[in-house]
């Protein structure tokens, strides 16, 4: 009697169906995971560069008008940036820090996504705002027009942040979404 013990075609085929299964329910969470990763230091980044104003602006009396005059470092050297606005502006291949620095309406700073998946999306500090947002308090926002617009709009705030929608600005540009 032959008593050879193998796998059947079926099985094998089952057990592939099974880890092809697992793998396209794991990719996507993995995704996610990585891209929290990533903003997490870009939200350190983007604290350390608004303290350092803040610092800046309490020696001087004003708030800084480049990133020169800031007491910190920041190795990014491209200047590719979100909008088309006049304003001092760092990057990467990733992300897009924009110093904001209008005397009237606007002080603080923003970081962007500039590629991948989540392109569009980014965090912001403003130390003085026309804006109905919270001063001095990390938020997070979608570009939903324009060349970066993300790909679906409550994509990242809310599904990755759970960030809730607190003012849709800049004539319905941008949505601003408060961090729990």
């Amino acid at each position: 009697m032959n008593n050879k013990q193998a796998f059947t075609l079926i099985e094998l085929l089952v057990v592939v169906l099974i880890i092809g299964i697992l793998a396209a329910v794991a990719l996507p969470q993995y995704q996610k995971a990585v891209e929290k990763s990533r903003a997490a230091q870009a939200i350190t980044l983007l604290k350390s560069v608004f303290q350092a104003a803040k610092a800046y602006e309490l020696a001087n009396g004003n708030w800084p008008s480049s990133f020169e005059e800031l007491s910190l470092d920041i190795p990014w050297t491209g200047t590719v940036c979100i909008d088309g606005a006049n304003a001092p502006c760092l990057s990467n291949n990733d992300w897009s820090l924009r110093l904001w620095n209008d005397a009237v309406n606007l002080r603080g700073f923003s970081i962007n996504r500039l590629s991948g998946p989540y392109k569009g999306g980014g965090f912001t500090m403003r130390h003085a705002s026309a804006a109905a947002v919270p001063l001095d308090t990390l938020l997070c926002y979608e570009y939903k027009s324009g060349a970066y617009k993300i790909a679906q709009v409550g994509m990242y705030c809310p599904k990755l942040f759970n960030g809730t929608l607190k003012v849709e600005g800049d004539n319905g540009a941008i949505y601003t979404f408060m961090q729990p």
